[in-house]
């Protein structure tokens, strides 16, 4: 027998605000790779600009894979996968470290928030099936 379990509001919380930051994320790489060639343009006459252009698609190569992380991670979320939230948690737990070390306040209050439901989807029924 098959019993239904809902997912909770801060998995579905914590998933929304995931995809939010996932698609954030993808504007800016989007940015990064053609604000690149504009960038170049502008400083072409110091010749400098296949720096300026390079520099960027770099910073874009290493976020993407970050990203497309992200977008597993929050599938996850939504599908109740519990891998999901111990990454997400592990995640957040190393943005608390940062965030202590440059003393942002707001940051740490908000990822201590996240903890809490990360740990409350733990506990939750739909995160404990098999």
């Amino acid at each position: 027998m098959e019993i239904n379990v809902s997912r909770p509001w801060q998995g579905t919380l914590m998933g929304v605000l995931n995809a939010i930051g996932i698609a954030l994320g993808f504007i800016a790489v989007l940015a990064l790779l053609f604000g690149g060639t504009f960038i170049a343009a502008a400083l072409q006459e110091t010749g400098v600009s296949m720096l300026a252009g390079l520099g960027t698609t770099i910073i874009a190569v290493i976020i993407l894979p970050i990203l497309i992380l992200g977008l597993f991670i929050t599938l996850g979320l939504f599908k109740g996968q519990k891998w999901a939230v111990i990454i997400a948690m592990v995640f957040t737990a190393l943005s608390i470290i940062g965030n202590i070390t440059t003393f942002n306040i707001f940051a740490l209050v908000l990822n201590a928030f996240f903890i809490y439901c990360y740990v409350m989807c733990l506990k939750a029924p739909f995160y404990n099936q098999k």
